[in-house]
């Protein structure tokens, strides 16, 4: 199963799982180019059993279906005229900047080695290496794409450029070893292989590794394009964008991940399929809004049917109008 999302922060958090129940809103839509078909997905309900679920509609007034499906066309338009469509496809998309360095496998010994390596308190003590990392990516279809590769010294000055936590005091720690390799990234074509540096630390098990890509020779997801508060606010008071979409092995079936609140008694997912790509979002009801409620966010999950397997379509978050990606910061509308 591949998932995608866009990172949140959350205060605590929690997963109902709702049932896989799905109706259609409209008809004669088609997967790609064309009129859009817009779905409502499975609604969850709070339930003693993580199964339970009703296949009701949304409340009257949650959502308009047809202010959806108009912000769904608008934002498929704006994607398939952006710079970043064309890459998302053929280039290299890094889909969070915290995926290019990794610390080691098994964790820190101490809270201080962990505290020098953030904020790049290192100390190079090792002989220079004879030879860099391999200057390709490598995807898991086997596709590749040849990039410039950052040596040892500027990949290193990376790590000691890093200041996680500027009021920590830390100390210097060694580091006796660096060597070529591979590090595993999450992009837009999936999970790449890309070149790297394992810096070795003394009394420490596994190695740091920090890749060896230099800025331009890749792109990240950019803000621009997102809907404003009024297009948004047109949707409906109780519309919410999509946190994650699971996609099914048959490719068919969405499992969104929304982000609510404990009152809220029913949710559910939407989605909309146009020119190429899956626009998605929910919708979340707390029957009794004026009572106190805890503020604790917690993360409810629901299903949506596509009318065509996912193929190469992109999905975009309703509520940003940027493709959703594992580690997507949360975004405010503009």
């Amino acid at each position: 199963m591949l998932v995608v999302g866009l990172g949140l922060s959350l205060v605590a958090v929690a997963v109902a799982v709702a049932g896989c129940a799905a109706s259609a809103a409209s008809a004669g839509g088609s997967s790609a180019a064309g009129p859009a078909t817009t779905h409502v997905g499975s609604v969850g309900v709070p339930g003693s059993s993580p199964t339970a679920m009703s296949t009701a509609s949304p409340p009257p007034g949650a959502v308009r279906i047809a202010d959806f499906d108009a912000l769904g066309r608008q934002e498929a338009v704006a994607w398939a005229r952006s710079p970043l469509a064309k890459a998302w496809r053929t280039g290299l998309v890094v889909l969070s900047l915290d995926d290019l360095s990794a610390g080691p496998s098994g964790g820190f010994p101490s809270g201080q080695d962990k505290a020098d390596v953030g904020n790049g308190d290192l100390v190079f003590t090792g002989l220079a290496p004879s030879r860099g990392p391999a200057a390709v990516v490598t995807w898991p279809d086997g596709s590749t794409m040849k990039v410039p590769v950052l040596s040892e010294p500027r990949t290193f000055g990376e790590l000691t450029s890093s200041r996680e936590c500027p009021a920590c005091v830390t100390t210097p720690l060694d580091v006796t070893a660096a060597t070529p390799t591979t590090l595993p990234v999450a992009t837009s074509r999936g999970i790449a292989k890309v070149p790297a540096w394992a810096f070795t630390l003394k009394g420490v098990s596994g190695p740091v590794i920090q890749a060896a890509l230099p800025p331009g020779s890749y792109v990240t997801p950019g803000s621009t394009g997102s809907p404003s508060r009024a297009r948004l606010a047109a949707v409906g008071t109780e519309f919410t964008g999509a946190l994650s979409a699971a996609v099914s092995a048959d490719g068919r079936t969405l499992t969104l991940q929304l982000f609510g609140g404990p009152c809220d008694a029913t949710w559910g997912g939407l989605e909309t399929e146009v020119d190429g790509a899956v626009v998605i979002g929910g919708w979340e009801n707390d029957p009794n809004p004026d009572a106190p409620c805890s503020a604790v966010g917690i993360v409810l999950t629901t299903t949506v049917r596509l009318s065509a397997p996912l193929g190469d379509r992109v999905i975009i978050d309703a509520w940003t109008g940027q493709p959703a990606s594992p580690a997507f910061p949360a975004r405010s509308p503009s």
